[in-house]
């Protein structure tokens, strides 16, 4: 896995393997990198441990894919330093500035990144035609119906 910066490429919401894969497989035919993001507030609901095996498991599959990974905490302070004690590296936090402040703080200290937003993404799941929606997507359009 080469990690390019999550706001350098476009980023595209997964859950589970198969989508990852099928996201890095597109991303790939296109010949770009990509984000692949959790689900807003993933940390609470799938948890650091399930998105880093996640993320693992996608990166032994593709090994050459260009991608960075990106959990969602959310707006709670407990989820964030869980993932940075699970060794998560790159993660959004979108509660109040003094905790992200400290919160990035302590990230640094460890060589994580804290996003106060998630980037703009396609989420495959709403759409009705995925595969076409995540190419049109991943060439730097917008899909039909967004």
């Amino acid at each position: 896995m080469t990690p390019p910066s999550p706001q350098q490429q476009r980023a595209v919401i997964v859950r589970t393997l198969a989508e990852a894969l099928a996201v890095l497989d597109a991303a790939g035919e296109a010949g770009v990198a990509v984000t692949l993001l959790s689900p807003p507030g993933a940390a609470g609901t799938l948890g650091a441990g399930f998105w880093q095996a996640l993320i693992a498991a996608a990166a032994e599959e593709r090994p050459d894919a260009r991608f960075a990974a990106l959990l969602d905490c959310g707006p709670w302070p407990g989820f964030a330093l869980a993932a940075l004690r699970q060794g998560v590296k790159t993660l959004v936090f979108t509660g109040n500035p003094e905790t992200l402040a400290r919160l990035r703080g302590i990230a640094e200290r460890q060589g994580a990144t804290i996003l106060e937003q998630a980037p703009p993404a396609l989420d495959p799941a709403a759409g009705r035609n995925k595969p076409a929606d995540l190419r049109v997507w991943l060439a730097g359009e917008r899909p039909a119906n967004r």
